[in-house]
C-alpha cells in the first residue's frame, strides 16, 4: 500500500526511475526543493497500481494541498484515463470525458483538494515514461535508429523482453553506448546525453509549474 503523506504537497509516480527522472527534468528547467518552497514530495507507489490505489486515499487524507499523479498510458491511454476519472470522481473531482494535452487539473469538491494527472507520455499516446524520454533524445543522434533496429534484431534472435518493455530495451541500448555508459534516466538528463526541452517535456514542466503555482526561471 503507497504511503499518503497527509500534509505535504506530493506527486506519486510509478517508480524510482520516474521519480528520478522528474526530478532531473525539473532542475534542468529550474525547478527544485531547494529554490521553490511549494515545491513537492515526489513519492515512488511501487507501480501504476500503487498510484490508482493513491488516489482515493491520498486525495481524501487532507485539506488545503495540493496532489498530482502521474502513470503511463500504457496500451490504452482512453482505458487508463477512464480508470483515473473513475477514482477521482469518487472524492468530489469533476472530470472531463478526455484528457487534455496539457494535462488535467481540477479540485475535489469534498475535500479542497488540488489535483493534477499527467498521463506518460504526452497525454495523447499510448506509451510509458520511455516514450517521454525516447523523445529527449536529440532527433540528429544516429544511434538512436541504430538502437531501434539493434532492439529489433536481438527481439527476433530471441530476447527475452517482452514487446511492452521495447521501448525500455530500446533506451537502455541507447545509454549504453553514451561517454558514461548505462546512466540512470535521471543521471542523463542531468548531465545532458537526454536534452529537457522536448515538445512533450515542455508541456510537462508547465502542467507540473501551474499544478504547484511555482514560478521559477523559464528554461
Amino acid at each position: 500500500m503507497t504511503s499518503v503523506p497527509t500534509t505535504k504537497p506530493c506527486v506519486f509516480v510509478e517508480g524510482r526511475d520516474d521519480k528520478h527522472a522528474i526530478l532531473h527534468l525539473l532542475w534542468r528547467h529550474g525547478l527544485s526543493s531547494k529554490t521553490d518552497p511549494g515545491f513537492p514530495q515526489i513519492e515512488s507507489s511501487g507501480g501504476r497500481d500503487g498510484v490508482l490505489e493513491a488516489i482515493e486515499a491520498a486525495v481524501s487524507a487532507g485539506t488545503d494541498r495540493t496532489l498530482g499523479f502521474v502513470l503511463d498510458a500504457d496500451d490504452d491511454i482512453g482505458a487508463r484515463w477512464r480508470s483515473v476519472a473513475h477514482r477521482l470522481q469518487n472524492v468530489g473531482v469533476d472530470v472531463v470525458t478526455g484528457l487534455d494535452s496539457a494535462g488535467f487539473l481540477g479540485e475535489s469538491s469534498e475535500y479542497g483538494t488540488r489535483v493534477g494527472v499527467w498521463l506518460m507520455p504526452d497525454n495523447e499516446q499510448a506509451g510509458k515514461l520511455e516514450d517521454f524520454l525516447e523523445g529527449l533524445v536529440d532527433e540528429t543522434h544516429p544511434l538512436l535508429p541504430h538502437a531501434r533496429n539493434a532492439t529489433q534484431e536481438a527481439k527476433e534472435l530471441g530476447a527475452a523482453f517482452s514487446d511492452a518493455k521495447t521501448s525500455k530495451a530500446v533506451l537502455h541500448g541507447w545509454l549504453a553506448w553514451q561517454q558514461e555508459p548505462g546512466r540512470p534516466y535521471g543521471t542523463a538528463i542531468r548531465s545532458g546525453y537526454l536534452r529537457h526541452d522536448s515538445e512533450a517535456a515542455e508541456r510537462f514542466v508547465a502542467w507540473f509549474r501551474r499544478l504547484f503555482a511555482l514560478q521559477g526561471p523559464t528554461s
